[in-house]
């Protein structure tokens, strides 16, 4: 953990402590504090013998103080070292693996995101470090990791270019229930971008430590309700004007752009999303992914017992699969099912099954690689609790 982490954690545990005996100067709702584990042993049906990690967990600590006027938001978040793990091998198969890292590959705790919060009339407005995944591109069924699907194309679009972590301002319009619109721009070089995890690159908006563009990244979406508020209608656009080079080597780009159309709605107790997008980067800056679309369930036996079901398809540009020759190249579709039991408030656990055609977008490949069809096998195990002091009665 370097000095700046410690010291925005120093920050933050001083502001719990010295507001815990009453409330002070904060808002009604005082300071809440929400602290949860997620442990994942997972297998796979190729080159499991290589694994040397069958377990991964990651640590969230949440503090979020009102403070009256708006509202403090800071996420902490450690994760135990992946690599040799399942989801080294075979890639996108747990999100929640690794999501803080050393630059060669360590896990570490780190303070990822640090906002401010306010609302001025029907606008919600959030400024600082943070997570753009939290703020576009939401379905009910596939957006948690840690509760939800595993893979990572059943948890965010893989078309869209979103920074990891990353300095950003959005603009938020409208009623929950109601039409709404969000706009944001933020930095398209995140904390997760850099292979040096360094914050200190967070805040230069020029050129990243190899020279290239950073640009910027910038969204608009539009949410509205649909057959009289029983389904919900998202479409939205993007456009990144960080510089990478061309899978065809033809010199850098730097004018990535995207759209994307989400559908959400219910059926008894049975609800369901419906993903597309599509982009236009000739560049890594999707991985090679420029064409994808999911459908994800999830039905709810009862409080304690919920069942979900998705499959994602992600369409790769041709000259990324050309630049994985000698390997073969090809486009992926993953299926994913898991089960959870919320056994208390605090502890829930869920077993969870993957397939993978064409895993890490390779139909073939050489001995040493994970590729065409695999299955994955995994035990998610959650612990979390929420405190809240120094509010008012």
């Amino acid at each position: 953990m370097n000095n700046r982490t410690k010291g925005a954690l120093l920050a933050a545990t001083l502001l719990v402590g010295s507001h815990s005996s009453g409330a002070g100067g904060l808002g009604d709702d005082g300071i809440t504090v929400e602290l949860g584990f997620t442990g994942v042993a997972q297998q796979i049906s190729k080159r499991n013998a290589d694994i040397n990690k069958p377990f991964t967990g990651s640590l969230d600590l949440v503090i979020d103080a009102d403070l009256g006027f708006g509202t403090l938001h800071l996420y902490g978040e450690g994760a135990t070292t992946a690599d040799i793990s399942a989801s080294s091998l075979l890639s996108g198969s747990n999100l929640d693996a690794g999501t803080a890292a050393t630059p060669n590959g360590q896990g570490r705790f780190q303070l990822s995101e640090i906002s401010f919060g306010t609302d001025i009339g029907d606008v919600n407005l959030n400024v600082g470090v943070m997570d753009l995944t939290a703020f576009a591109d939401a379905t009910s069924t596939a957006n948690d990791e840690g509760v939800q699907f595993l893979a990572g194309v059943l948890v965010n679009n893989p078309t869209i270019a979103f920074p990891d972590y990353t300095p950003a301002l959005v603009l938020n319009y409208g009623e929950e229930d109601a039409t709404q619109f969000t706009i944001l721009t933020a930095n398209a070089y995140g904390l997760g971008d850099n292979p040096n995890g360094n914050y200190a690159q967070l805040f230069k908006f020029n050129k990243t430590p190899t020279g290239e563009r950073k640009g910027l990244f910038t969204l608009a979406e539009l949410r509205l309700p649909i057959s009289q508020g029983s389904a919900l209608l998202t479409a939205g656009g993007w456009h990144s004007s960080m510089e990478a080079a061309r899978f065809d080597a033809t010199g850098n780009d730097t004018s990535a752009f995207g759209a994307y159309a989400n559908l959400d709605s219910m059926a008894g107790n049975t609800a369901w999303s419906l993903r597309l997008g599509f982009n236009n980067a000739k560049t890594d800056i999707t991985g090679g992914v420029n064409s994808f679309a999911s459908l994800s369930a999830e039905h709810a036996i009862n409080e304690q017992h919920a069942f979900g079901a998705g499959l994602a398809y992600s369409g790769l540009l041709n000259a990324y699969k050309t630049s994985l020759a000698p390997n073969s190249g090809a486009n992926t579709t993953v299926a994913e099912v898991h089960y959870r039991w919320q056994i208390t408030d605090e502890i829930a656990i869920s077993p969870d099954i993957q397939y993978h055609h064409n895993a890490n977008n390779l139909a073939t490949g050489a001995p040493t690689e994970v590729f065409g069809n695999v299955w994955a096998y995994g035990l998610r195990v959650q612990f979390g609790t929420s405190h809240q002091m120094a509010h008012r009665q």
